[in-house]
């Protein structure tokens, strides 16, 4: 169970079974969970049939004891979605929208539209989460002292002292090891606010919890195989499944806010000059035989010095509005023969309404322009010339370094 916080939007699609919208929150749950509840009622199963009076034999008290079983599955997944709606919660009290809520087989994750703003948000977010499973411990402990102190059972409280007990020792340990230091755990969160507030650089933060977070993967198996074997024991393979599995996530986890880190690094040095593709300007009435000489020209005059070699053409309407782009493949399928014949426009894609870019754009702004309209775009100089072409896929691969 590893409830965490990402910085990701909601996915486009649903994410799973629709659940209602608390404090107007979308909240699912994934499919993934039923296989969590089954390991939870093949595990807690046979320990809730040694509490229940009469012969282990009976049916019926296996079908009780495998019900209560799913019961504590249920409490386990509103312990839960108690801590991810504490995240939700605390995110919206400091101006932050949630994009939604996802219960699932390691627990859940709350995801946000926006990154937080500042290093006390980012840490007051991060911590409510596990405090409210320590509450939860807590609350149900003081049930479970309160209720084995009473006069119709003094020693023990059969089942339902089990479940509260269970209920309490489970979210103890959510609280203590959503608390450790490393991405993607909350106190990865907690961690890179810490370092963010000292350093006063958000991404350092991330880069320490992420590389602080691998090292918990790793820990977390080579706990789960050494200590029973300094205890003069095995490792149970069932732990070091788990244990795997649990290292597995975190790894990825913090693997994930490192990329994101690097990145978010590289952003700021995104610019439309230096990532655009050289181009020039012809006439959108033109033949694909002026086509033709134009970049050729252009081409023995430099406009491609420096680059690839390849030269883009667009072209533009009589007032030099940007309209299409010369597709080359399907400009080298018209027969030579018939070039001075074919217009332009048979070898053409279209471009989308207003695609066109300041040579000047850079940065965020650059990045926020093309998610808002990805595909090509039409890079413009001064006097409004055409110098050319920016591909949303060249500046994903400079982001990415792909």
């Amino acid at each position: 169970m590893v409830p965490t916080s990402t910085r990701d939007t909601a996915p486009a699609r649903r994410p799973g079974i629709p659940l209602g919208r608390p404090f107007g929150v979308p909240l699912f749950l994934a499919p993934s969970w039923f296989l969590f509840a089954g390991v939870i009622v093949l595990i807690f199963g046979p320990i809730v049939e040694t509490r229940i009076p009469g012969p282990t034999t009976d049916p019926a008290t296996a079908a009780t004891a495998y019900a209560v079983a799913f019961g504590y599955a249920v409490l386990l997944l509103v312990s839960v979605l108690l801590h991810e709606i504490a995240h939700a919660v605390a995110a919206r009290a400091v101006g932050m929208r949630v994009a939604g809520i996802v219960l699932n087989v390691w627990g859940g994750h709350t995801s946000f539209r926006e990154d937080v703003s500042s290093p006390g948000r980012s840490l007051l977010i991060a911590v409510v989460g596990p405090i409210t499973n320590g509450l939860i411990a807590l609350l149900a402990y003081r049930v479970a002292a309160g209720a084995s102190a009473g006069p119709n059972d003094p020693g023990t409280l059969g089942i339902g002292g089990l479940l509260l007990g269970a209920l309490a020792l489970s979210n103890l340990l959510l609280c203590i090891f959503n608390l450790l230091p490393g991405l993607p755990l909350d106190g990865g969160h907690a961690l890179e606010a810490l370092v963010w507030k000292i350093r006063g650089d958000r991404l350092a933060g991330t880069v320490a919890a992420a590389w602080t977070g691998r090292v918990l993967a790793v820990a977390v198996l080579a706990l789960a195989i050494l200590l029973p074997w300094l205890r003069g024991g095995q490792p149970s393979f069932t732990s070091v499944i788990w244990a795997g599995l649990v290292g597995a996530l975190l790894w990825q986890g913090a693997s994930a806010s490192l990329a994101w880190a690097g990145q978010a690094r590289r952003v700021p040095h995104l610019s439309a000059r230096t990532l655009q593709r050289p181009a020039i300007a012809v006439a959108s009435g033109a033949s694909v035989e002026e086509v033709v000489r134009s970049a050729r020209a252009a081409i023995d005059a430099g406009a491609t010095r420096g680059g690839d070699g390849d030269l883009e053409v667009v072209l533009v309407t009589d007032a030099g509005v940007p309209v299409a782009v010369v597709d080359t493949a399907a400009l080298r399928r018209i027969p030579a023969e018939r070039r001075g014949e074919v217009g332009i426009g048979a070898a053409a894609r279209a471009l989308p309404p207003r695609a066109w870019v300041p040579e000047d754009l850079a940065g965020e702004e650059l990045l926020a322009t093309l998610t808002a309209r990805p595909g090509e775009h039409v890079v413009i100089g001064g006097g409004g010339r055409v110098v050319g072409l920016l591909h949303t896929g060249d500046v994903v691969a400079a982001v990415t370094r792909r």
